[in-house]
């Protein structure tokens, strides 16, 4: 569980909230792949949006295999057991123009995903994601290849896990949409790999409001 706060406790007691909380959501991961039948997500998008972030037009099936929110949970349980450091120090994000809640789920994956090389965070754009510090984009690297693909489903299945704590609201994945709350739906086609989110994973939180410079956050 991640929170912010202004002192960091012992690290003996930072061990066994890490601990307490790897066997909770561990479970809860386990609850959902087991409850949720791998189907595919229904066609009808619950967000209008434009290109670069989710579908505007009527979706269409892709090509390629868009992993259903049971997988991507399934996927993420392993990483949720993994030992992390207490504190998060700050990780590959610039994090300049970004709310608290995503300056979180950033770090968080900086420590958890050392393969990810580069996490992308404000930007203009039309949509209000980036620009209002409410999203980050994180890079897959040999995302095609099966390893890229299986890193990215832990990436994706993870802050779905923890989106009621992290403030997550959307995770689009492989031209899959997937609310933090609600059934996942396809994104149209926008036709190249980036537009389509083949080669990263765009994540959203509801910002938490811009830091202070006082923060710490922690796991």
């Amino acid at each position: 569980m991640l929170f912010v706060g202004k002192k960091s406790t012992s690290s003996g007691r930072g061990r066994l909230l890490a601990l307490v909380g790897s066997i909770v959501l561990s479970a809860g991961l386990f609850y959902a792949q087991a409850a949720t039948p791998a189907k595919q997500p229904p066609a009808d998008p619950q967000q209008a949006a434009a290109p670069s972030e989710a579908g505007a037009a009527p979706p269409a099936a892709p090509n390629r295999a868009v992993p259903t929110e049971a997988e991507l949970l399934a996927a993420s349980a392993p990483v949720a057991s993994a030992a992390v450091p207490f504190a998060l120090p700050p990780g590959i994000t610039p994090e300049n123009g970004l709310q608290i809640n995503t300056i979180r789920v950033a770090r968080a994956i900086s420590v958890l995903f050392p393969e990810i090389k580069t996490i992308g965070g404000y930007r203009q754009d039309p949509l209000k994601w980036h620009p209002n510090g409410l999203a980050i984009d994180v890079m897959i690297p040999n995302h095609d290849s099966e390893e890229g693909i299986a890193l990215g489903n832990q990436i994706a299945g993870y802050a779905l896990g923890n989106a009621k704590r992290w403030g997550v609201i959307h995770v689009i994945w492989r031209q899959g949409f997937y609310p933090g709350v609600g059934a996942p739906s396809w994104t149209a086609d926008y036709g190249n790999e980036t537009a389509n989110h083949f080669d990263h994973i765009h994540i959203a939180t509801n910002g938490g409001g811009y830091p202070s410079g006082d923060e710490q956050y922690f796991l």
